[in-house]
């Protein structure tokens, strides 16, 4: 799957029940989650057994990609909070909908998403020396992000993440400070709203 070394191949069905059991769940949130979710397998192990060139470095937890048969196109994000803490190590979801497919992987406490696929187009790239390299390259190639020179995967995807933030804020102040009519409160959202664009501005030079 996913174009991977065949020699991480395996096969391990979770029982969902399992899933149940760890998180507690009631009976409503059972019902929810076998309403979303058709059968969970464990397809391939990213690790040292499997991979033995990788440097054994500290961070060495394995990396699992758990397939994800949905029952419908989509899967709710607190489904895929817990889908992700199902075992303690690092799990790339791929979400299987009829012939499409999707990535989704928990990054620094947020899930990320690529677009549904045709299976056959969807593939990931084993980058880096370690597993905690790997990891954080597949959690760039999920979350559609180009590596930069000089910055780690996790400072381009935190940066990513604050300058979506910013320019939400700046979507919004705009519409609020020309619907003020008051001069005194217009130019007060003016100032501030130069704060985020000056904030986006150094974060975009930042990454150049």
């Amino acid at each position: 799957m996913l174009g991977l070394p065949s020699a991480t191949e395996v096969k391990k069905i979770i029982p969902k029940r399992a899933l149940y059991s760890k998180f507690q769940l009631n009976t409503a949130e059972q019902k929810e989650f076998d309403a979303a979710i058709r059968q969970l397998t464990i397809v391939n192990e990213i690790s040292l057994r499997t991979i033995p060139a990788l440097q054994k470095k500290e961070e060495d937890k394995a990396i699992f990609v758990l397939a994800v048969q949905l029952k419908q196109e989509g899967c709710a994000e607190k489904i895929l909070y817990k889908l992700s803490r199902l075992i303690d190590q690092r799990l790339l979801l791929a979400l299987c909908y009829a012939d499409k497919l999707q990535l989704a992987l928990l990054f620094d406490n947020k899930i990320f998403l690529n677009k549904f696929k045709p299976a056959a187009e969807q593939s990931v790239t084993l980058q880096g020396t370690g597993l905690k390299e790997i990891w954080e390259h597949l959690a760039l190639q999920v979350a559609n992000l180009t590596p930069l020179a000089g910055l780690t995967p996790a400072s381009i995807i935190a940066n990513a993440g604050r300058r979506a933030e910013l320019e939400q804020q700046i979507g919004a102040l705009t519409k609020k400070m020309f619907a003020e009519k008051q001069a005194k409160k217009k130019l007060e959202l003016r100032l501030q709203l130069n704060q985020l664009k000056n904030e986006l501005n150094e974060l975009e030079v930042y990454e150049s």
